[in-house]
């Protein structure tokens, strides 16, 4: 943050010091307890919870120790050189965080390639062996009840992505290091979307050291819910450029990546509440920003229109009809497995916040507690308090509809990513380098004992 940022009202240093000390504090009583195994993520009454494979070992200290001086060599760069290599340092976190995740992921009793390949943990990679990319996006429908679990509950996005990979390559263990690369590029898009709209680079480099630690994410590589970040923050880009610039081609091309979206993970779409935010936000002291926000979703419609139609006419495939049928038979499996409304409405935001990272939560809770705090004069006018609000409104929309009940550790990964830039925020406002590295060490924490002991991605 820069020097002569303003301090965040009612919420001082002292406060956010109170903050990250005791969401530190909080994150260590929850690693005690998955060391004695006496957490339990899930509800057994709610008929889904993650079971234990095994106790602590040994091997989990030497991933800690590994991944922590990784990340502190990288931390303890002076700002003044992270701000004049900006994008380098970029760079540097992405090759730094693909070793910490490789070092993290080493206690899990399982192999990427075994969870890469396994119809139990993703379900992709066996129907592209069987049906080449065009059959199965054609034939979706038809062939659906056939498929595995995963695949015939998702979107056919995620059969494409794996079999477009497969063209390059038939190795499953080199194909789950690409899908892992793909979901750290996201770093790249959420450092130029922070960036832009918070004009803050520090607040950007944090959110992207936090994006790539996120322990929901390091739960479940290489599953492909960790690329769904990539695809909104893709949205969110072409979006806040869009507004920016009054340039339609950024309104198509969101138009298009909305049904790219749509295509590979639909869940995705109540990011849209964001997108709103961010049109009020960013036009509101422009000349007749309705016209012009209408202008703008009239050209991402004619975008997002266009890619449909050729889906529709290329491969016959309809989104519509597809979508419904899938929310249809997810109505009907939370029924079936006895997965209760009133349990998991509460019991989803505890899972929420245990993937996102349990400092990181209590940090981002400051956050919103600072944006709540504003004056009603200037609340509007404050990207980080439209973004604030416009995550808790996201957060609380997605829970309340009921769609997921259970899993949401896995399934809500792109918003416990959006969420980070909340934790930066909080976190960067300290001016401390020791607040990030006390954040990146509870993160780090969490990820082996969840990883090593949790069957969050069990073939």
């Amino acid at each position: 943050m820069a020097a002569g940022d303003p301090p965040i009202e009612g919420f001082g240093r002292a406060t956010l010091w109170a903050s990250a000390v005791g969401g530190a504090l909080c994150s260590l009583l929850v690693a005690y307890r998955l060391l004695t195994m006496s957490l339990e993520v899930g509800s057994a009454q709610g008929n889904w919870v993650y079971v234990y494979l095994q106790g602590f070992q040994p091997s989990f200290v030497r991933s800690f120790v590994y991944a922590c001086i990784a990340c502190g060599l990288l931390i303890a760069v002076t700002p003044t050189l992270v701000r004049r290599l900006e994008w380098w340092t970029v760079v540097a976190w992405l090759a730094v965080g693909l070793f910490v995740q490789g070092s993290v992921r080493q206690v899990t009793r399982y192999s990427f390639e075994q969870i890469f390949v396994s119809d139990g943990a993703s379900s992709f990679y066996s129907p592209t062996l069987t049906y080449d990319t065009r059959t199965l996006v054609r034939d979706f429908e038809k062939l659906r009840p056939q498929l595995p679990t995963h695949a015939q509950s998702n979107m056919p996005g995620k059969l494409a992505l794996v079999g477009a990979l497969r063209s390059f390559s038939d190795r499953p263990l080199r194909l789950a290091w690409v899908v892992i690369l793909i979901s750290n590029l996201g770093g790249l898009l959420l450092y130029w979307f922070v960036r832009e709209l918070l004009g803050d680079r520090d607040v950007a480099i944090t959110a992207v050291i936090f994006y790539l630690l996120v322990p929901a994410k390091l739960f479940f590589f290489p599953v492909l819910n960790t690329v769904t970040p990539v695809i909104v923050l893709a949205c969110a880009c072409l979006w806040l450029q869009s507004l920016r610039t009054r340039r339609l081609a950024y309104a198509a091309g969101f138009g298009v990546a909305v049904y790219a979206l749509a295509f590979f993970d639909p869940l995705g779409l109540v990011m849209g509440l964001l997108f709103a935010a961010l049109a009020v936000h960013v036009l509101r002291d422009q000349e007749q920003p309705w016209r012009r926000f209408g202008t703008l979703c009239i050209i991402a419609a004619g975008g997002f229109l266009a890619a449909y139609a050729v889906l529709l006419v290329g491969l016959q495939f309809d989104l519509v009809t597809t979508f419904v049928s899938l929310a249809s038979d997810a109505s009907a499996f939370n029924t079936l497995a006895g997965r209760p409304y009133s349990i998991w409405v509460r019991q989803n935001i505890v899972d929420f916040l245990f993937g996102l990272g349990v400092c990181n939560a209590v940090l981002a809770t400051a956050t919103m507690a600072f944006a709540a705090n504003r004056s009603r004069v200037d609340r509007w006018r404050d990207p980080i308090v439209v973004f604030s609000v416009a995550c808790g409104a996201i957060l609380i929309a997605t829970d309340v509809i009921g769609i997921n009940r259970g899993e949401v550790v896995r399934l809500w990964i792109f918003l416990a990513c959006f969420f980070q830039v909340l934790a930066a925020h909080a976190c960067v406002r300290l001016r401390s380098r020791t607040a990030v590295m006390l954040v990146v060490c509870t993160m780090l924490l969490q990820s082996v004992l969840g990883t090593g002991m949790l069957n969050f991605a069990q073939p």
